[in-house]
């Protein structure tokens, strides 16, 4: 365990405030590129498409950076629902922007279609899914079925 850089990111403090405008500039970018006008090179999988697809993957992975910084007020990834400080509220508000996130991969993968690369619908349709799955398992724990018992009482 003599890794300096082992050591350093174990004693790196997630609650210590950062500067998220630099995941929102690049995170912008890197999605604004996969439009058609956007540039990129063609990689070993000879597809300058898919090389501008996989950096708008990671502009998006930027903004989730970014989002969850400002939620919860530290770094990390995953949302548990501990953290949720209003939890029907945000239940219900994740269940709209997921909504809103399937009409937009099915606007981005039908009418405008023309506009973005072949899997862009599909891949925002994902998001879109996997923001209700994560909605409807909240809505089960803090208000449905797998609701705790004892906070009943």
């Amino acid at each position: 365990m003599n890794d300096p850089v082992l050591q350093r990111s174990m004693t790196a403090n997630p609650f210590k405030p950062i500067d998220i405008r630099f995941e929102v500039i690049i995170g912008t970018l890197l999605v604004f590129n996969t439009l058609p006008f956007g540039i990129g090179f063609a990689g070993p999988w000879e597809d300058v498409g898919f090389t501008r697809g996989i950096g708008g993957l990671i502009g998006c992975y930027f903004f989730y950076r970014a989002w969850f910084f400002s939620t919860f007020g530290f770094h990390g990834l995953i949302p548990s629902l501990h953290l949720w400080s209003n939890p029907s509220r945000s239940t219900s508000q994740l269940t709209l922007i997921g909504v809103a996130t399937l009409v937009l991969g099915w606007v981005t993968g039908g009418p405008m279609a023309f506009l973005f690369a072949e899997p862009t619908g599909l891949i925002i349709t994902l998001f879109g899914c996997l923001m209700l799955l994560v909605a409807g398992y909240a809505w089960l724990v803090f208000d449905g079925g797998l609701k705790d018992s004892n906070e009943e009482e």
